[in-house]
């Protein structure tokens, strides 16, 4: 009986919680750890929990919540929410979004929002922000909505179709993807060149790319890293004339629009190299540089310019790196390392997000071992700056002759 009492006053405490989320002790935000042990049991609760009814009500709607989140995104509902100092009815919100929404049907899609706490229902008709909803109002996360729903979600409900059609053993290659079945194009086409010809959605791409983190650690913040860095660039640049000055102190191959390499800038003022960033020209063009980074636009598959892309592709990728490196240069590889087992679900979802858009996987460790090995090169260290989640950066160099 005392069990049954315990769990009853848990469960009205949590009920309080939920009823007023500024009741949430100060100590659950002050102490990460605890955070994250409270949210981890509460969604393992869950399954355990839900009768078979239930389960089905969840699971089988809930291909619904992305794309309404996506229908808020393009309102900009939660950023008009967020903004507001007070509640706003539906139609305030609806004169404010800009796009003149049938009133009904914009009722409609706020309930369901506020059904899922993506914002709260205060009266008839009446909204406000909620903390769920201000996570996603951000233009980072904004642009996540956009880039999963507007270019991966017909991949994702291609999946089963696409892995039937190969019997369950996909191509090793980066074409004839679930992707392409999904968007009804030619096995040949890619992701990558499928946005050449749509700007919206390669912005809603980089801008996610580049803010999808926000808020995490990430490979920058350790000092056993930058050390690794800062000794490999004094022996590259050892005895040569030009100096450190003129030496090359980081390459990010495949690096988007530069964010990395802004990032790298700001950590290391201490190398006085330079910072080159490649990726495809079409790309590396709406980069915003800095001072002392260059681009350099160019198809890592064609030469110097190694993530997601199958294990042919990454060992051509990899080949070309190692041709460029001497013996005192470190490849850094920013990338999950799944263990071997009780993966995470963030980590899980990514190596099937993966499969359906590019034919690739993300890797154990492994894994990364025997790709790397393939292709002459070894792992000097891998650092875990996310351990939870499994994000690290392998340091690998070239094996000695």
């Amino acid at each position: 009986m005392a069990q049954i009492v315990t769990l009853s006053t848990t469960v009205s405490a949590l009920e309080n919680l939920v009823a007023e989320p500024s009741t949430i002790p100060t100590a659950v935000g002050a102490d990460d750890q605890l955070r994250k042990r409270l949210l981890s049991t509460i969604q393992k609760l869950v399954p355990e929990l839900e009768t078979p009814s239930e389960a089905c009500q969840r699971i089988l709607y809930n291909a619904l919540e992305l794309p309404t989140a996506r229908i808020a995104v393009d309102l900009n509902i939660f950023n008009l929410l967020s903004q507001s100092t007070t509640p706003l009815s539906t139609k305030e919100l609806a004169n404010k979004s800009g796009k003149n929404p049938d009133r009904k049907l914009l009722s409609r899609i706020l309930r369901y929002l506020a059904s899922l706490s993506l914002i709260r229902e205060v009266g008839a008709d009446v909204w406000a922000a909620s903390h769920f909803g201000n996570n996603l109002s951000g233009t980072g996360q904004s642009a996540g909505v956009c880039h999963m729903v507007d270019n991966c979600f017909a991949a994702f409900v291609a999946l089963p179709a696409f892995l039937q059609r190969h019997a369950y053993h996909p191509p090793s290659t980066k074409t004839d993807t679930a992707f392409a079945l999904g968007n009804g194009l030619s096995p040949e086409t890619t992701i990558f060149e499928w946005l050449k010809t749509r700007p919206e959605n390669a912005r809603s791409f980089n801008v996610f790319m580049g803010a999808h983190r926000t808020g995490v650690r990430s490979w920058l913040d350790g000092p056993e890293v930058i050390s690794e860095i800062t000794d490999a660039f004094k022996k590259v640049t050892a005895g040569k004339t030009e100096g450190q000055e003129k030496g090359v102190s980081f390459v990010d191959i495949g690096g988007g629009i530069g964010h990395q390499c802004k990032a790298f800038k700001k950590r290391t003022p201490h190398l006085d190299g330079k910072i080159i960033l490649e990726d495809l020209e079409e790309v590396v063009q709406d980069a915003e540089l800095e001072d002392g980074i260059e681009a350099a636009g160019l198809d890592f598959l064609k030469g110097q310019p190694v993530k997601d892309w199958p294990d042919q592709y990454s060992q051509t990728i990899l080949g070309h790196v190692r041709d460029a490196m001497n013996e005192h240069s470190l490849l850094l590889i920013d990338e999950l390392v799944l263990p071997d087992r009780s993966a995470h679900q963030y980590e899980t979802q990514l190596d099937l997000a993966m499969l359906a858009m590019l034919n690739a996987e993300a890797k154990t460790e492994t894994g990364w071992r025997q790709l790397l090995a393939a292709v002459g090169l070894e792992v000097k260290q891998i650092v875990f700056y996310e351990e939870e989640t499994r994000e690290a950066v392998i340091i690998a160099k070239k094996v000695a002759a």
